[in-house]
């Protein structure tokens, strides 16, 4: 019997020289390891056939079969980026090879890289010109190149070729309807049926064109319809619970996301059924889902992060403070962990540590929409109206049909007064989901302002009827009747809306002011008092009701309103806003000021408010006060122009700046083109320089604008004067004399008509 270490020995010896021999020869190495790779592959054990392809790499970079397979396992691994580049330096590599070309081509528009891709395809056809799939992609291209009508071109060629194809004609169709030909899109779909009558995915495309298209029957007959070809098909189990989902009968969705996740018990598919249950509130099947996922290697964070939105839900903010942190400790560039931090920190009311959080959020993922929808709406929290715009405005630029924030935009505008943008906006977040209650209410809500009654009425009757147990629709039916002088059946759309939702804001304000129209003071205070008895800690109520008192001539009780409302909400800007006017409408000057420099606390940047400051230090005489004020205000914002033009005034009247001081007027005329006294404070400067001719222009607006104002009149008497047109001087002079006898500038204003009267040129005197 042979010796059992000698033999032992030997097969160690045989083992070394095996592994010495592949390392002296790279190229034998190399194809063992794509080998090995292969059969992990194959078992869709990919992490396994990431390392062998690696090594294959290794051992020679310019590998392009190994690089190709590489590309393939990164994909299968959900690793995009590293996807694309594998398979672009295995195209590189592999010039001639086919499918490595329509490998990088695929990917490349996955990833957005349309150019490139189109490059491919075309190398593709070069090659090949009845390739297919080649001319597919090349369509697929130009349509993210912009280039509908070539897109449709090169995938009609591809259906000449292969007029049995289906997907040619599911391809063409998805490019008919983009370029907005609807019933050519639909014949392509049908076709691409026709032609593989077995064919899942043919069918969910037609399926989604109909959705689209508001078809729901139809569409969700052929939904089924893929089904019953294929009842274990994630992807047409998934679409229908989808379907389900949006067209308001969540429940039916139920057994097809149990039947996706059935199909393959992949992760992904066990979140998303979670992400269902978290969605119609049954947290406890949720949970059982979330903790199976906590200690996935991809998903667990994701997971995670649900069981803190969980917890946030149930008011336990201590605890998914905590679940957060620790999800960020391991996985600090989570983004959607950063975004529920954020929402954690505007329930702290630390709106600043939110947009920190939510700008790491934009910094790990630039292309994350829903990150910079957060950030609109902190910015919207904080009254940042302009820089919201832009966020939204990044978010559409991320998804132009992000119908939520063409809402969030259209309200922004609504409230600055862009009527006709806020509708436009409004419009299009019809046209992007026409489901949508929330866009339909924001337009109407536009159109009546913009004074558009019969589309504002044609819009909320289909709302009505569409959605009868809405509160808001209601309250926008009664604010409709009030605009038409209807009050009685105002009221009553408005006690509707409060049926649903005793605290629909809107249906309260239209009954008080309904209540108030009609003498009724006592009743309009006593709805208030009824309802803030019952939530007292409601800001937006409070605030209500504060307007209420303001009314109804009872600064006493409104200022105890607003008091209560800044206490339960430190942050209400327009609480601050009016308990100064209230303030300053009683000569209570110093506690006025003081009001807004809580408010400037509060604000960022604040603007508004230490604009308020400054005209109340003004009121007060407190003039170098005031300028300082009116310094910090434009060092915030170059552009704030209440804040130019009283700062323009101010330096003109000391007799010094004039040329900062009429840059400062024209950055107040260009903000408020129509505005009567910043008119005369940008005439009034160019009168002092001597640009007579500019000084009249801008001083006849604000005397158009306002021609009772006898310092306007004034103004532009002297200027007419310094120009030597002696009449209109006179006749400018004598109208603001009979205005008002005695304001600041009379005496000059007599000396001057007694001076034309005698001599016909003149130098005209400075008011005072």
């Amino acid at each position: 019997m042979p010796d059992r270490h000698v033999l032992s020995t030997s097969l160690l010896l045989l083992a070394l020289a095996v592994v010495t021999g592949c390392s002296r020869n790279p190229e034998a190495a190399k194809r063992k390891y794509l080998e090995r790779g292969d059969t992990y592959f194959q078992q869709q054990k990919y992490d396994a056939a990431l390392i062998e392809y690696r090594n294959a790499v290794q051992q020679d970079p310019r590998f392009g079969e190994a690089r190709f397979k590489l590309a393939q396992t990164y994909y299968k691994r959900g690793d995009a980026p590293n996807a694309v580049s594998e398979a672009v330096r295995a195209a590189d590599l592999l010039p001639d090879r086919v499918d490595a070309q329509m490998q990088a081509a695929r990917f490349l528009i996955l990833a957005r890289k349309f150019a490139d891709a189109r490059a491919r395809a075309e190398h593709v056809l070069q090659l090949d010109p009845t390739h297919i799939q080649a001319q597919i992609a090349l369509g697929n291209a130009l349509a993210g190149l912009q280039d509908l009508e070539g897109a449709i071109a090169q995938i009609e060629e591809a259906v000449r070729l292969d007029p049995d194809r289906s997907t040619s004609y599911t391809s063409l169709g998805t490019l008919q309807a983009a370029h907005g030909d609807l019933p050519a899109a639909e014949q392509a779909f049908r076709k691409a049926i026709s032609r593989d009558q077995k064919s899942v995915l043919a069918r969910l495309t037609l399926a989604q064109f109909l959705w689209q298209a508001g078809r729901l029957d139809e569409a969700e007959h052929t939904m089924k319809g893929a089904l019953a070809l294929e009842p274990t098909s994630v992807v047409a189990n998934r679409t229908i619970a989808a379907f389900y989902g949006s067209t308001k009968r969540p429940d039916q969705a139920e057994p097809f996301l149990k039947a996706a996740v059935a199909a393959d018990g992949s992760a992904a598919g066990r979140l998303t059924l979670a992400d269902y249950y978290i969605s119609r509130d049954r947290p406890s099947d949720a949970i059982a889902i979330l903790e199976s996922l906590a200690s996935d290697a991809k998903l667990g964070g994701a997971a995670r992060t649900r069981r803190a939105i969980l917890h946030q839900r149930a008011g336990e903010l201590d605890l998914a403070d905590r679940v957060i942190a620790d999800v960020l400790a391991k996985e600090p560039k989570n983004v959607q962990a950063l975004l529920v931090k954020a929402d954690l920190l505007m329930r702290h009311k630390k709106p600043e540590e939110a947009l920190t959080a939510v700008d790491a959020a934009i910094a790990s993922d630039s292309r994350s929409a829903n990150a910079q929808f957060a950030r609109g709406r902190i910015l919207v929290a904080v009254n940042r109206p302009e820089d919201a715009k832009r966020a939204f405005n990044e978010v559409l630029k991320l998804n132009p049909r992000a119908d939520a924030a063409q809402v969030e935009l259209a309200r922004l505008h609504l409230k600055s007064g862009a009527t006709e943008a806020s509708v436009a906006l409004a419009g299009d977040a019809v046209k992007t989901n026409p489901r949508s209650l929330e866009a339909r209410v924001v337009l109407a809500r536009g159109l009546m302002i913009h004074g558009d009654m019969a589309q504002a009425e044609a819009l909320i009757k289909k709302l009505v009827a569409n959605a009868p147990d809405a509160a808001v629709v209601h309250a926008q039916m009664g604010v409709l009747l009030t605009l038409k002088k209807d009050p009685k059946a105002a009221s009553i759309e408005f006690d509707r809306a409060l049926s649903l939702d005793p605290f629909q804001l809107e249906a309260v304000d239209g009954l008080i002011r309904l209540d108030v129209a009609a003498g009724r003071i006592a009743q309009a205070r006593g709805r208030v008092e009824a309802l803030v008895a019952r939530a007292p800690q409601n800001p937006g109520l409070l605030l209500l009701g504060a307007r209420t008192f303001m009314i109804t001539k009872d600064a006493k009780r409104a200022e105890a309103l607003l008091v209560q409302a800044i206490t339960v909400d430190p942050a209400m800007l327009a609480a601050y806003s009016m308990l100064g006017q209230i303030y300053l409408g009683q000569g209570r000057l110093d506690e006025a000021r003081r009001e807004f420099e809580k408010l400037a606390e509060q604000q960022s940047p604040p603007v508004a408010a230490l604009t308020m400051v400054g005209i109340i230090q003004q009121t007060q005489l407190r003039t170098a006060d005031a300028r300082r004020t009116f310094e910090r205000v434009l060092q915030l914002d170059a552009r704030a122009a209440v804040a130019a033009n009283n700062l323009a005034w101010m330096y003109t009247e000391a007799g010094e700046n004039l040329d900062i001081a009429l840059q400062l007027a024209q950055t107040a005329k260009a903000a408020l083109p129509n505005q009567s006294d910043v008119d005369d404070t940008l005439g009034w400067i160019y009168y002092q320089k001597h640009l007579l001719p500019q000084a009249i222009t801008a001083m006849r607006h604000s005397v158009e604008l306002q021609p009772s104002n006898a310092t306007y009149q004034y103004h532009l008497g002297l200027a007419y004067a310094r120009s030597g047109d002696n009449s209109r001087a006179r006749r400018a002079l004598e109208t603001a004399l009979k205005l008002n006898p005695t304001f600041e500038g009379a005496v000059e204003a007599s000396t001057t008509i007694a001076s034309l009267r005698e001599s016909g040129d003149i130098t005209a005197p400075r008011p005072r």
